[in-house]
């Protein structure tokens, strides 16, 4: 029954000369494979590039040895047909580009579009906003410089042209002969102060008024100093060196009687003295009731600037 067996497992293979070799192939390595072709016959071991793929493929499944099987799987050039995969067809549409626009070219371009005129009146406002900041920190007149900064186009030049002249000096001379009550720019308050303060206090005390003292009192108090924006550039350097009396804890005979009052868009405010300046703000000792707290006033919502009598606040 073995010697049936071995003959009906006995198989012929194709070598690659064009000869064939049968046999039970019965010992498989990684060299090669040996065939019993009888009962006590055996061949030499037979190396696997000998085989072609047909006998590889034949050699692997006379098998039943799975690692036999995983020795001749790898020796197999073409295991499986291997179908081609099918490119599939590449189509190239057209592009469609956009329509592009009918308008005449070039800057004037600007003037067909709402968005283009919104941009010009943002631009429009945005130069005369210049041009009003600048009149203030040049201090020129505010119709002049925003007068022609209004015109279209050639106003974008009037905002250079203003900040690159010098300063203006302050008009303070040209307003008091235009008889308004404004001083000179450092105020001259004290001597006639102290003076007029003096006077009003004898009738004071003793409770009568000398009929043969003439005018009233309130005409010997000097006129009040004004600084308005405009005239002035309210900031940091103009407080440190126009009332730089008013900064001190205690305030000399020349400036005792005198109080700084200063008129705001939120307001009024008045004070004894200036306790502290920042680049942006002043804080004002202002008086509450029976008691005093600091106020703080930005120097962009300062109007005018007063320096009283204290009997003429």
């Amino acid at each position: 029954m073995g010697l049936l067996w071995h003959g009906a497992n006995a198989g012929s293979y194709a070598l690659t000369d064009g000869s064939r070799v049968s046999g039970d192939p019965i010992n498989y390595d990684l060299t090669g494979v040996m065939l019993k072709s009888g009962a006590d016959t055996y061949s030499e071991r037979i190396v696997w590039g000998r085989f072609t793929d047909e006998a590889l493929r034949q050699l692997r499944d006379d098998t039943r040895n799975p690692q036999y099987k995983a020795i001749v799987a790898p020796m197999i050039l073409n295991a499986a047909p291997v179908e081609k995969t099918r490119v599939p067809e590449i189509t190239v549409k057209a592009v469609e580009t956009p329509a592009r626009p009918s308008g005449p070219p070039g800057v004037l371009a600007i003037f067909t579009s709402p968005l283009g005129w919104v941009m010009l009146l943002i631009l429009y406002g945005t130069n005369l906003f210049a041009a009003y900041e600048v009149a203030l920190f040049r201090n020129q007149p505010l119709a002049t410089v925003c007068g022609l900064a209004a015109i279209p186009f050639l106003g974008v030049a009037s905002p250079i042209v203003f900040l690159a002249l010098p300063a203006r000096p302050g008009t303070e001379d040209d307003s008091a002969a235009a008889g308004g009550e404004t001083g000179a720019a450092s105020y001259t308050l004290p001597p006639l102060a102290s003076a007029a303060a003096a006077g009003r206090a004898a009738p004071a005390a003793s409770g009568s008024v000398d009929p043969s003292a003439g005018a009233p009192a309130a005409e010997e108090l000097p006129a009040p100093v004004m600084f308005q924006r405009g005239d002035y550039l309210f900031n940091r350097r103009f407080f440190e060196t126009k009332l730089a009396g008013f900064f001190r804890v205690v305030l000399g005979e020349a400036d005792k009687d005198l109080r700084v009052c200063i008129h705001s868009s939120r307001g009024d405010f008045v004070g004894k003295r200036i306790t502290r300046v920042t680049p942006s703000e002043l804080y004002l000792q202002v008086f509450k009731d029976s008691a005093t707290a600091d106020e703080m006033i930005p120097f962009v919502e300062i109007l005018e600037v007063q320096i009283r009598h204290k009997d003429l606040t």
